[in-house]
């Protein structure tokens, strides 16, 4: 199951379902309700969907959306709605639910995005929803981290209850582990009063053990950097009670002074293994040593507590980073990289690249000024990894367009082996280069909870 936003021409997010093991790919049900259709948000970053299956089989989905307006808007202009989307055919069919309704004057209700997904692996009927709402930090509030929670499968949810402490934070990364609780994670999002006086922003820890009602105040487990890239994602081991943290960023904390110069990103990692009351030192995964940055990061357990993570990586890329401040230049030739763990997150193994060609990042909207990108799709199963990313080799500076690939990667013991790539129905529209689509993917599968059943 893949769910993707064409950011440019329909604006709607759209399934995807392969029924033969991602060697073919057919259209899903409709997932958008049929007055709101504008899924993308005028391109800004992602992520646009998430999606999960639950124990029982059913998928869960969960998206903001607007009104798809008549003439171009500012982005806090329109009214951003948080819903779930519920299917209990594989993606045929949806139904809807109204997460959160933004019909307000205050762009800091109506500015919603970035929903992220959680589902109880032992209880199917408990689904959690998490997203930013609120514009930057100022005199008029500051932006939250909600997480909504359903106790009747997505059906109805309660209030949001706000996680963030005083200095406010990103839309949270979520998991369940084995026991139910639900971890929380999300980058702080204080503003300075100047480009050059900008705080540190830490990375933020809290859970809830009673299914969302409250949580425990935010405690920082990581010391971020001035000038985060992107909110961390966390994955939950559901046979323990290991739960893992994965983002991209720069090493330093202080990575937006002027006479900075390292503009290196690297994949790094955290790990509790005792439910998230303590966690590991930080750890970097990527094991090359050049200057080239790694991104957004996506991250799967497998039925056996296998760990599996694949980055962008832009290691084999002829050209340097091109940002000096510490954000980490986008531009550049970039592959696919994997590593696994087998240890609960000690060590992992040396990266391995599991795709078979460059990716452009000069052209399309994965950087190009637009960044509308998110963590790469992947789901597991105890001898495969399965892969999906944004991807412009049939693309150009004529065009500007992405394309979704997808890969299997075969395990056998510690020596993997890639399938060929295949590549998904085009998605691609017409028109000028700043008007073309683009693409943008979150990636499910649904055997591994119904193995473990069996």
């Amino acid at each position: 199951m893949i769910v993707e936003g064409e950011v440019r021409h329909s604006q709607t997010c759209n399934v995807h379902i392969s029924t033969d093991d991602g060697r073919s790919w057919q259209e899903g049900g409709e997932l958008m309700p049929e007055e709101f259709t504008d899924c993308t948000l005028t391109a800004e970053y992602g992520p646009y969907a998430t999606l999960q299956f639950a124990e029982d089989g059913t998928l869960y989905v969960a998206f903001v959306a607007s009104e798809l307006p008549s003439e171009p808007q500012e982005r806090t202009e329109s009214h951003r709605h948080v819903f779930l989307a519920r299917s209990t055919n594989a993606g045929r069919t949806f139904d809807h639910t109204v997460v959160f309704r933004a019909d307000t004057d205050d762009p800091n209700l109506d500015t919603n995005k970035g929903p992220m997904l959680a589902v109880d692996p032992s209880d199917s009927s408990r689904v959690y929803v998490g997203w930013r709402q609120g514009l930057h930090q100022d005199d008029s509030g500051k932006v939250r981290s909600n997480v909504a929670a359903s106790d009747d499968g997505g059906e109805t949810f309660a209030e949001p209850v706000d996680i963030s402490g005083v200095e406010g934070g990103d839309y949270p990364g979520l998991a369940v582990g084995s026991d139910g609780t639900l971890h929380a994670v999300y980058w702080t999002r204080t503003f300075g009063a100047g480009e050059d006086e900008r705080p540190v922003r830490p990375i933020q820890y809290a859970r809830s053990d009673d299914f969302g009602e409250t949580f425990t105040e935010a405690e920082p487990i990581d010391a971020g950097n001035q000038s985060a890239s992107r909110p961390p994602i966390l994955a939950a081991d559901p046979t323990s009670d290991a739960v893992y943290m994965i983002w991209y960023g720069n090493q330093e904390e202080r990575n937006a002074e002027p006479d900075f110069e390292d503009a290196r990103h690297d994949i790094l990692f955290r790990s509790s293994r005792d439910g998230g009351e303590t966690w590991s030192d930080r750890l970097i995964i990527n094991d090359d040593d050049t200057d080239a940055n790694q991104h957004d990061p996506g991250i799967a357990i497998a039925p056996n507590g296998r760990i599996d993570v694949v980055w962008y990586d832009f290691r084999n890329s002829p050209t340097p980073p091109v940002d000096t401040t510490g954000q980490g230049g986008e531009d550049g030739l970039a592959h696919l990289y994997y590593a696994w763990s087998d240890d609960q997150g000690v060590t992992f193994s040396p990266s391995h690249p599991v795709s078979d060609r460059a990716i452009d990042r000069s052209v399309g909207i994965w950087s190009n000024r637009v960044s509308s990108s998110f963590n790469i799709g992947i789901t597991s199963n105890d001898d495969s990894v399965y892969l999906a990313w944004q991807d412009t080799r049939n693309s150009g500076p004529e065009f500007q367009s992405e394309d979704i690939y997808t890969n299997k990667v075969r395990l056998s013991g510690h020596a993997n082996e890639t399938q060929a790539s295949t590549l998904l129905p085009q998605f691609q529209g017409a028109g000028l280069a700043l008007s073309v689509a683009g693409l943008l993917l979150v990636m499910a599968g649904v055997g591994a909870s119904r193995r473990r059943a069996r």
